[in-house]
């Protein structure tokens, strides 16, 4: 059976979320839908305002099939280590991965992702920092330096969608990144 994984916190879960499940059903209406959630500690180590039960509970009610806890460990990382758990779980059990971001852009995403990956990265990284700029800007502009457009990396959704497509790309797992415009 296909199915389609979605990394989230539904803290709470909200119309765009139920959009974005709405969505799966509408344009793979024969995949499972598994959801990697938060417990109760989302992103940058706030307290889930809604218990992890109930959020579950509320997923499943709008059409998810499967809710899995994402560890604390990942939760409470960075964008990228975020991203990387949730995918790395998530490969195992689902052949796409759907995802809000501002743009939906799906070639940008993947070849930011190639790029930040890419051997020449690490050396222009490490000269933009040496300029003095933060982690942020310097990531910009070290892409710019390699000729690369780096709007990708300028809206949150879309730096954590660039995320989901760089992990995709460094597990080797075998997932479809599926963008979608969160709006």
């Amino acid at each position: 059976m296909a199915a389609t994984g979605i990394i989230c916190e539904y803290n709470p879960l909200h119309l765009g979320h139920k959009k974005q499940i709405d969505h799966i059903k509408r344009t793979h209406p024969n995949d499972g839908i598994v959801c990697m959630m938060s417990g109760n500690y989302v992103q940058r180590g706030a307290p889930a305002i809604i218990d992890k039960s109930l959020r579950a509970k509320t997923a499943i009610l709008c059409g998810a099939d499967l809710v899995l806890e994402l560890p604390v460990t990942a939760s409470l990382s960075s964008a990228e280590g975020f991203a990387r758990e949730g995918v790395r779980l998530l490969s195992g059990v689902c052949d796409k991965l759907c995802f809000g971001t501002e743009s939906a852009d799906q070639g940008a995403l993947l070849a930011t992702a190639k790029a930040l990956l890419s051997e020449a990265f690490p050396e222009a990284l490490k000269q933009a920092l040496a300029k003095g700029l933060s982690f942020p800007a310097a990531r910009q502009a070290a892409l710019q330096t390699m000729g690369l457009n780096a709007n990708t990396l300028t809206q949150p959704n879309d730096i954590l969608a660039t995320e989901y497509c760089k992990a995709i790309l460094d597990l080797g797992a075998d997932m479809e990144p599926m963008p979608i415009h969160r709006g």
